[in-house]
């Protein structure tokens, strides 16, 4: 029975926080995916570089991680979605093939193929990053089970667990930096029972296509943006597609998007890519001004290439981005973050939660 505890001190600006919700251990070996709103601080008692067990299924072992093809990364399904597949099995612990072609994926809501490229590892194809400012980039095509508010589906991170290098505040400043690159209608709360960030998908993805079913191309990366199946907004004068950005700003306004959706008679496709996180060395850069070693900073938690339904909480796709240094650390590691909070905290005196 999960019990709510008194809420935390305020972060800056006085806003004040949510109370924290408290329960009881699960066995470590069968956690329950659908208990994750009912999420404390310390769950389980972990250390900071104990892994949560709602992720432990798909936790690679040192072995893996050094034979991985991509070393010092591995991917893997996230176990918090429940009945997910990907090339036909549900088993987390199963690599996703990465930095070559496309995986089936299948889940609740969403049936498609995915296609992830990562830079700087042994296994990146030569040409994929050349001459383009980005660490990752995704591609995605499929069709809907059900009709999904369109402004419902988001792309960012999820957080099962607190990191006691990085005090709330930061957090927030740090996440809400982070999702104001892709879009202003970014969704931001540390204080949830689990943390998170994330993007509305057509306000954030660089290319968007919506297509009837006969229409849809093979080559995924060959499609080229045009969503006016989705809304007619998505046309200009003349009738032909907008724009990605012109599409990126006009879906940033929500009232926009009120009524759209993405339904079962077409195939979408969706093009992702970002340049801040570098899953080779595991680092966060925000356009010179920060440098965050993310091993140390998620306290075990990997990177997700995470979309979503937000209003029904049920997911598209998700996948755990691991690192060798994040879960096997060969030596104690700095608190970068700690002395970036620090850092801030002399920047703007007041800052720092009293």
């Amino acid at each position: 029975m999960a019990t709510l505890a008194g809420p935390q001190p305020a972060p800056p600006g006085g806003k004040a926080a949510r109370p924290t919700v408290i329960a009881e251990a699960l066995p470590a070996d069968s956690p329950s995916p659908r208990q994750r709103d009912a999420h404390p601080e310390g769950f389980y008692g972990l250390g900071h570089n104990d892994v949560h067990p709602f992720h432990k299924p798909a936790q690679p072992s040192r072995e893996a991680m050094r034979a991985s093809p991509h070393y010092p990364v591995v991917v893997t399904k996230n176990p918090i979605v429940e009945g997910q597949r990907v090339d036909g099995t549900a088993d987390p612990s199963v690599p996703i093939p990465i930095n070559g072609g496309a995986v089936t994926i299948e889940t609740e809501v969403f049936v498609g193929r995915l296609e992830v490229h990562l830079k700087g590892l042994p296994s990146t194809k030569k040409g994929m990053f050349e001459g383009k400012k980005r660490f990752f980039q995704i591609a995605v095509q499929g069709k809907f089970k059900r009709e999904v508010a369109a402004d419902a589906v988001c792309m960012g991170q999820e957080f099962v667990k607190e990191s006691h290098a990085v005090p709330a505040w930061l957090s927030e400043l740090l996440f809400t930096a982070a999702s104001k690159v892709f879009s202003n209608s970014a969704h931001v709360d540390v204080y949830a029972p689990l943390p998170y960030f994330m993007n509305p998908m057509l306000a954030a993805c660089q290319t968007a296509n919506a297509c009837r079913d006969e229409d849809a191309q093979e080559d995924m990366w060959a499609v080229q943006e045009d969503m006016r199946l989705v809304a007619p907004g998505l046309a200009d004068k003349s009738g032909a597609p907008l724009s990605s950005d012109k599409r990126r700003k006009w879906c940033d306004n929500p009232k926009n998007l009120e009524g759209c959706k993405f339904v079962p008679g077409l195939t979408y496709t969706l093009h992702i890519w970002q340049h801040l996180i570098d899953f080779s060395s595991y680092k966060l850069n925000l356009g010179g001004i920060l440098n965050l070693d993310l091993a140390h900073a998620l306290a075990a938690q990997p990177l997700q290439l995470t979309c979503k339904d937000i209003k029904s909480d049920v997911y598209l796709f998700s996948a755990l981005v691991w690192h060798e240094r994040l879960i096997y650390p060969d030596e104690p590691q700095p608190a970068e973050a700690s002395k970036l909070a620090e850092r801030f905290a002399k920047l703007w005196p007041g800052s720092r939660r009293q």
